[in-house]
């Protein structure tokens, strides 16, 4: 059993997300290593948990997991074995586990753990066959097509009210790589973000050596007074959602916008602002203009993911220092080239025909889907708190748990899938009683969702009156 803590579990503990998934992308890892081979017997529930520190439960959530998606297999009376790596490759992060479970799910599975939308109804009408035949050449500009950059820029100037030139642009993978590019680029010894923040922050820093720091934040956004603080140290990069600051859904007001492009300009901290769910106000919610429109320091990231559909996997970096663009193009290049000229294309085509009011109907609608969700919540889930955004694609809620880990476990059993709060806390566990649930579903997929939770809910009651270790 030492060889298994040792040589499998050693590190377990500094993964992101819950425990269990921590636990199952440690065994994940050793897999792809080939320190563990097909064949291998893993050991009992109760040694492994006692090996580790950690409760029973919480490794049979574990095994459970990877059961589902094919990895361990249970031999009755014989314990539980490694079967083998499913055909899809994945890394040990608080995403790959959001995607694993989506994986395994069957059918009948409803997904409310991504902040995307839920399929492509919503989208604007345009004929992809256009749009592809409109690319000329061989597709590998690393700073992205020209096509697609005039049409980001159309829309960042015409409804973000961020005033753009396409050479500002670099073309990315979805958000996610323009994140990672910039923390590889910008010499970032410390990334300062709010608690919580965005799921997917930790899994960007992956190999890099800066490090994630909480800073102080209240309804309005982060602490300019703590930013400045933690800018005295050279290397401060400050990753803000002023806009559908996810997961919360808050819109920051003007006067602190004003207060962080202050900083900016001041020049010592770097600011990154994700713009990737500035489109999407609820309500009456209006927002004021983008701290990148107040300073040209700050550096937007955004996403066609959120408002138009995350298979696209288009991104943007807008950034008005040219050597800063030189370096995110020519590490784009050495990286994968360039994104997909195809993915690029119909991206251009559906942002061509986005208009005012196809924008204002989307809004109304997510809003009414907003609203049914937290309805429903409050119907069925009565014990919950959840706040209602001012922009964005999910609800935050406040679960009466220690830990809603297990809770999210229990959920996807009962055929929902939802993101633990864990995910988005960078602050030692503050935030761990929260979920996140996404409304970009269907109504009536809402309205199942909601029974599912609450029928997963009863039965995590029960279970926690006879296991306390799970809550």
């Amino acid at each position: 059993m030492a060889w298994w803590t040792e040589a499998v579990f050693h590190d377990w503990r500094g993964r992101p997300g819950p425990r269990y998934a921590k636990l199952a992308a440690a065994l994940l890892e050793a897999i792809d290593r080939k320190t563990l081979r097909e064949g291998t017997r893993v050991p009992a529930e109760r040694v492994l948990a006692a090996a580790v520190g950690t409760s029973r439960g919480t490794v049979v959530a574990c095994f459970d997991h990877l059961v589902t998606v094919g990895v361990l297999t249970r031999r009755q009376g014989d314990g539980t074995y490694v079967a083998g790596r499913p055909s899809w490759t994945a890394t040990a992060t608080s995403i790959t586990t959001a995607l694993l479970r989506r994986i395994a799910a069957d059918r009948e599975t409803i997904d409310l753990s991504l902040s995307a939308p839920g399929d492509l109804s919503h989208l604007p009408p345009f004929s992809q066959n256009d749009s592809v035949a409109s690319v000329a050449g061989h597709g590998l500009d690393p700073a992205g097509l020209a096509h697609l950059r005039s049409q980001v820029a159309r829309h960042l100037t015409e409804h973000q009210g961020l005033p753009t030139d396409p050479g500002q642009l670099v073309i990315t993978d979805g958000a996610q790589e323009a994140l990672w590019l910039l923390t590889r680029i910008l010499p970032a010894r410390a990334l300062l973000a709010s608690c919580p923040t965005y799921p997917g922050l930790t899994s960007v820093l992956g190999g890099s050596s800066a490090r994630v720091v909480a800073v102080r934040a209240d309804g309005a956004g982060p602490d300019p007074a703590a930013l400045s603080r933690h800018g005295r140290v050279p290397g401060s990069v400050a990753f803000v959602m002023p806009t559908g600051h996810n997961p919360a859904g808050d819109v920051m007001p003007l006067v602190r916008r004003q207060s962080l492009a202050a900083i900016a300009d001041a020049g010592r901290v770097t600011i990154v602002e994700d713009l990737a769910l500035a489109d999407l106000t609820l309500g009456q919610a209006v927002a004021p203009p983008p701290l990148a429109a107040l300073s040209d320091r700050v550096i937007a990231v955004g996403s066609a993911s959120k408002l138009l559909w995350g298979g696209l996997r288009i991104g943007w970096i807008r950034v008005a220092d040219e050597p800063l663009r030189g370096a995110l193009t020519g590490r784009k290049a050495a990286l994968n080239l360039a994104a997909s000229a195809v993915s690029q294309a119909i991206t251009a085509g559906l942002l061509e025909q986005i208009t005012a009011g196809w924008l204002a109907a989307h809004r109304a609608a997510l809003t009414e889907r907003r609203d049914h969700l937290a309805r429903l919540v409050r119907e069925h889930l009565p014990a919950w708190h959840a706040s209602v955004p001012e922009a964005g694609l999910s609800l935050w809620a406040e679960l009466p748990l220690a830990s809603a880990d297990a809770y999210a476990h229990a959920a996807a059993r009962h055929g929902v899938t939802i993101t633990p709060g864990s995910t988005a806390c960078v602050c030692g566990g503050g935030h761990a009683n929260y979920v996140r649930l996404s409304f970009a579903e269907q109504p009536g997929t809402l309205e199942l969702a909601a029974e599912r939770l609450a029928a997963a809910w009863g039965a995590h009651a029960e279970d926690l009156a006879t296991s306390p270790a799970l809550s």
